[in-house]
């Protein structure tokens, strides 16, 4: 698909209704899934923000519900997205390489099969659906499906502390994950401008 083909599809998707976007999300993801969400995040850096505001205003839970496949293919694609904007984005590469420690969180829906993960490891952010096993995990986000697509998206009123969501882990992890968590809500809204993006003077 070419990229003003692109553009017309997106455009075309986000416009639906509920019952026709989630008649089209399945071949959606392959399509995007084709395309490259890389290329595609470059030329629309805030589509996985505004996908997943779509999602929310569809009742994302039941429609993750109806179509199971679909969540995961959502977390395989958003982290796929993330992993690559995160190796041009300066705050974030820089926050990475900082980490102390890898750090290993799960993320769980109570109401749909919306679960994933994400680990930091040496400068880098990597992720996909499905649990990390208990013993493996550091910190564990859980709550409804629209609380855990907010908190992604920076979205979440009192973020942490909001009664909705859910934690478990030792509670030194937050001070280590929340930036994270920020710059990955950044990064999907696409606020941030790539390295080859900003000016070299300091």
């Amino acid at each position: 698909m070419t990229k003003e083909a692109m553009k017309k599809f997106i455009e075309n998707l986000m416009a639906l209704r509920a019952e026709g976007f989630k008649a089209a999300l399945p071949g959606a993801f392959n399509e995007i899934q084709g395309y490259g969400i890389g290329n595609l995040l470059r030329e629309y850096p805030d589509f996985l923000a505004r996908l997943l505001k779509k999602l929310r205003e569809s009742d994302a839970a039941g429609l993750f519900n109806q179509l199971p496949d679909t969540p995961d293919q959502l977390m395989d694609l958003l982290w796929e997205g993330v992993a690559s904007r995160a190796e041009q984005i300066e705050e974030i590469k820089a926050l990475l390489e900082k980490a102390e420690r890898p750090m290993h969180v799960n993320i769980e829906a109570s109401d749909s099969p919306f679960r994933g993960h994400f680990i930091v490891r040496e400068g880098k952010i990597t992720g996909r659906s499905g649990l990390l096993h208990f013993k493996d995990e550091d910190f564990r986000f859980m709550g409804p499906t629209e609380t855990l697509m907010d908190l992604l998206t920076g979205d979440l009123p009192m973020g942490f502390s909001n009664l909705r969501l859910q934690t478990a882990g030792h509670s030194g992890w937050v001070s280590r994950i929340a930036p994270v968590v920020r710059e990955i809500a950044k990064l999907l809204k696409g606020t941030q401008e790539p390295a080859d993006k900003i000016g070299s003077g300091i």
